[in-house]
């Protein structure tokens, strides 16, 4: 695929990378999951958001915005505020629900308002502070719920669930490209400057030909998620090879790592814990890929 950004598109990635490379700067604290308020104050400020209605930018800069803001070790809300919450013109922060509206999710204890997709519309609830709360988990993100959905006034509002469900497909794949990037950047550094057997362990044939199939899978999830949100490729086919990349890069990752990643001191375990959470929303990729060939192959 031939694909390339335009000029406002490029010189938005070169913003966006300057935030990125500001925030990286900082020393990552040893813990699972970090928020960085300062982080998403920067975004707001710069009107970084507004891309997906801005002339010139669009669905696609949104992705790759989020592709580059997910390589950081640090957590803030992307996917919806990128590209869901601007075509419905929600506040952030935006957590998003499928049809169990008490599921735990993403930044919910954290959000302005909560979004639902279901089958049959799309309905929206602002929340204020009690009625969500913190749950603990394993991910890197931090997740919340609902602590009575029903008592909650949901709104239905006028957005076709498909298109809505379309754009956080894509927006959950730019996030797990981005995560798989950053991971990937982290691990090749470090065979690098490994020594094994007297040599760097990135010198290993072996070692060279998996990290190569990883590399090969990370920026093919890159590309499908930036062609999906340009109407090039069916969301769903996008976010299904994002997840299904997930396990196989993770698990060559870690093994490079060796012990290394499976502590607080390097910041793998972030990029990846996100990765496995992504790798199962939206009935994962066997459910994607359905959704794919019907799309295709409808009568």
């Amino acid at each position: 695929m031939n694909y390339e950004l335009n000029d406002d598109q490029r010189a938005l990635l070169d913003a966006v990378e300057q935030v990125v490379q500001h925030h990286l700067a900082r020393t990552p604290a040893p813990v699972r999951v970090e928020c960085l308020p300062e982080l998403d104050r920067d975004l707001e400020q710069g009107g970084y958001f507004e891309a997906f209605h801005t002339e010139g930018l669009g669905p696609v800069a949104a992705a790759a915005m989020v592709i580059a803001l997910a390589r950081l070790p640090f957590c803030t809300e992307l996917g919806a505020s990128a590209l869901l919450a601007p075509r419905l013109g929600l506040p952030r922060v935006c957590a998003v629900l499928g049809e169990d509206r008490a599921a735990p999710a993403r930044f919910l204890a954290q959000a302005a308002c909560a979004v639902a997709i279901e089958a049959d519309g799309v309905f929206l609830a602002h929340l204020k502070a009690g009625d969500a709360r913190e749950v603990e988990s394993l991910w890197a993100y931090p997740m919340g719920e609902l602590i009575a959905p029903e008592d909650l006034r949901w709104q239905r509002l006028d957005a076709d669930p498909n298109e809505c469900l379309n754009l956080w497909r894509v927006a959950i794949a730019a996030e797990i490209a981005g995560c798989l990037s950053a991971a990937m950047v982290s691990v090749v550094q470090h065979v690098s400057d490994r020594r094994q057997f007297g040599r760097p362990l990135g010198s290993l044939q072996a070692v060279q030909h998996r990290l190569a199939q990883s590399a090969v899978l990370v920026e093919g999830v890159r590309w499908f998620a930036l062609a999906a949100a340009s109407g090039a490729v069916p969301a769903a086919l996008a976010l299904g090879q994002a997840q299904q990349a997930v396990r196989p890069v993770a698990y060559d990752l870690h093994q490079f790592m060796g012990a290394m990643g499976l502590t607080l001191e390097h910041p793998l375990h972030r990029w990846t814990y996100r990765a496995r959470r992504l790798q199962s929303e939206l009935g994962a990729c066997e459910h994607q890929f359905q959704i794919a060939a019907r799309k295709a192959w409808a009568v």
